[in-house]
């Protein structure tokens, strides 16, 4: 059987000159980034209904709401107060404490009423 470095009595030497360049890392971690990208969701029409119905039972009452969205492969979240649903420019308005952030119906993936 042949020995490897775990093996007791094995040659140690060679250990500490393990390396890897920045660029193969660099690339290593990219390639794993990409990994974990997913496909842009597409909605059906009952889904659309049933955030309908969430915006405006939170809009009326004022209460935080949950967007999940998609942007280049990975999903973000925005816990906020929907001030306005902008229908020419297809966005929403929401508010999460100062800032403002404008999500595109095309990219919203879910609606959660908190």
């Amino acid at each position: 059987m042949r020995g490897n470095k775990l093996t007791p009595g094995s040659n140690m030497r060679w250990e500490s000159s393990r390396m890897i360049l920045p660029e193969w890392r660099e690339a290593w971690l990219d390639h794993q980034k990409d990994h974990k990208k997913v496909a842009k969701p597409v909605l059906d029409e009952q889904q659309w209904d049933e955030f309908a119905l969430v915006l405006n039972d939170c809009m009326e009452h004022n209460q935080l709401i949950k967007f999940t969205y998609w942007q280049d492969g990975l999903f973000f979240e925005v816990l906020g107060h929907c001030h306005y649903v902008n229908h020419d420019q297809r966005q929403f308005h929401v508010l999460a404490g100062e800032d403002v952030h404008y999500l595109k119906f095309d990219v919203v993936s879910n609606i959660w009423a908190r």
